[in-house]
């Protein structure tokens, strides 16, 4: 934007005028070489070792790179390459367990149980589980057994189980048993329900009964005066704010709560917890103070549930134009 585009006059000289000879060559190409001198190097010392090596370095041809491609190299080793990799095979399998016992022995691994368990196995038994000759032989010379073992025929063998049960009791429950309604709260009458409501600039405390009757106006950030800088800074409620209005609302909420109490014929006895039904909505800062209020009263409030009622759209209708600022 206001400047010229860019045009392959424009491209500086430094990026362009590269000789040949400094840039990087391409496609193994640097690999090959090596290779190539590699290669030569093999063929002096090969010369060398067979003695006829200072005629072979006077001679002008001697120093001569020979074109061969690289597979000749390798079709010559192939046969060294494949005994190398013999031989670290067979070094592998001598420390591998698997490849040595092409099957389980369970007679053995029944003699080893009875010993581990301090008990002598029988000779009967150990005669009556020889196996037949015509069986075949494991590497180490030893036979392997009739048959190999699963964990059914081990189990009804030995009595015990090689792999972890995992079978899980089913336990069947009728319809007529099941309780529909156990993970919905049980709310009582002498329940209040204290809403907190967290929004972005401000913080809302407000308290109902069970019959929806309003024991005290909702308390603010702003109707408490916490104006300007209290309300917090850069457009976020603060918690310190959100603790101060809800603990103000409560201080002034605990006497309307005994005179109604009384009033009902249930005073509040001396260490006895008015039960609230927390319902906070909202995920702004504010929350948290609100929340800290309620627990800093746990002296008088016996918070029986505790809930979340923010407003989760699950795409639905538009949400109305206020709600998020």
């Amino acid at each position: 934007r206001g400047k010229p585009r860019p045009r392959a006059g424009l491209f500086p000289d430094k990026y362009r005028r590269v000789p040949a000879a400094l840039k990087p060559m391409q496609g193994g190409q640097q690999y090959f070489n090596d290779f190539m001198l590699q290669r030569n190097d093999d063929d002096l010392r090969l010369s060398s070792t067979q003695g006829n090596s200072e005629a072979s370095l006077n001679t002008p041809l001697s120093s001569k790179i020979e074109l061969r491609l690289p597979q000749a190299d390798f079709i010559a080793n192939r046969d060294a390459l494949d005994a190398a990799l013999a031989k670290e095979l067979s070094e592998l399998s001598s420390q591998d367990g698997f490849t040595q016992r092409r099957a389980f022995n369970e007679l053995e691994q029944f003699h080893v149980e009875m010993r581990r368990a301090g008990q002598q196995p029988s000779a009967d038994a150990a005669q009556q589980e020889i196996p037949s000759a015509a069986t075949a032989a494991e590497p180490d010379g030893t036979l392997l057994p009739d048959r190999v073992a699963d964990n059914d025929y081990f189990k009804s063998r030995f009595g015990y189980s090689l792999v972890k049960d995992t079978q899980l009791e089913t336990v069947r429950t009728e319809y007529k048993d099941l309780d529909l309604w156990a993970e919905l709260p049980k709310y009582t009458k002498d329940m209040y329900f204290l809403y907190i409501i967290a929004r972005r600039r401000n913080t809302y405390a407000v308290c109902f009964d069970f019959t929806g009757k309003r024991l005290l106006k909702p308390y603010t950030v702003g109707n408490r005066g916490l104006k300007g800088g209290d309300r917090g800074f850069r457009g976020e409620g603060s918690t310190d704010s959100g603790h101060q209005v809800t603990s103000m609302y409560i201080n002034d909420l605990i006497p309307i709560i005994r005179e109604q109490k009384a009033s009902f014929g249930k005073p509040l006895q001396k260490g006895d917890k008015v039960d609230v039904v927390v319902r906070v909505m909202g995920f702004y800062n504010g929350r948290q103070g609100g929340v800290r209020a309620i627990t800093d009263r746990s002296d008088v409030f016996n918070v029986r549930y505790f809930e979340d009622v923010t407003p989760f759209p699950l795409n639905g209708p538009r949400m109305p134009r206020g709600v998020f600022k």
